[in-house]
């Protein structure tokens, strides 16, 4: 988790961080990254890196972090069987948004390498009907989110499946 010392920086300094942090994880898997690289991009010590970050897979959590509150700002709070034109219409707002923020390629690298460098873990058993419809919309969302990264060419033919599926869950 990012220190507190990293969160008192000033403003331009933490952006700085930030950015070299997202040149290093959009051109190399959290597997080949590289410390050096990072510190020389931000141009800070390579003990400061260490005094904001337990280790490269702790700056890689917390920038994926980042990004992933930035892109969701304005997505749908909770995927339901009323608002489906709304959730899956957001698939292509998510992808201009990674785009425009410059995370394109660290969600790519994400889905090709770092996803299972990190390991994932089970989603949460669904407690009843409401939970277990909300749980399938996610998961189908999130592998068209997923398939469209990859696939980019593919955009509108897996927004199209994604919505006839859903609609036919009703």
């Amino acid at each position: 988790m990012v220190s507190a010392t990293f969160e008192h920086l000033p403003v331009e300094k933490q952006s700085r961080i930030r950015q070299a942090l997202l040149n290093e994880f959009s051109h190399y898997p959290l597997a080949d990254a590289q410390v050096a690289r990072i510190v020389k991009d931000a141009n800070i010590a390579r003990g400061a890196f260490y005094k904001y970050f337990d280790d490269l897979t702790d700056a890689y959590r917390y920038l994926f972090g980042v990004a992933m509150v930035e892109i969701h700002r304005t997505m749908p709070k909770r995927p339901t069987l009323d608002n489906i034109d709304e959730y899956v219409d957001s698939i292509r707002k998510f992808i201009l948004e990674a785009d425009e923020a410059g995370y394109r390629q660290l969600i790519k690298l994400h889905y090709q390498y770092n996803e299972g460098f990190l390991g994932r873990r089970p989603t949460t058993i669904p407690s009843d009907a409401d939970s277990a419809k909300e749980w399938a919309i996610t998961a189908l969302y999130h592998q068209t989110v997923r398939d469209v990264v990859l696939d980019p060419e593919s955009m509108d033919e897996r927004i199209k499946q994604l919505r006839v599926v859903l609609q036919n869950v009703k």
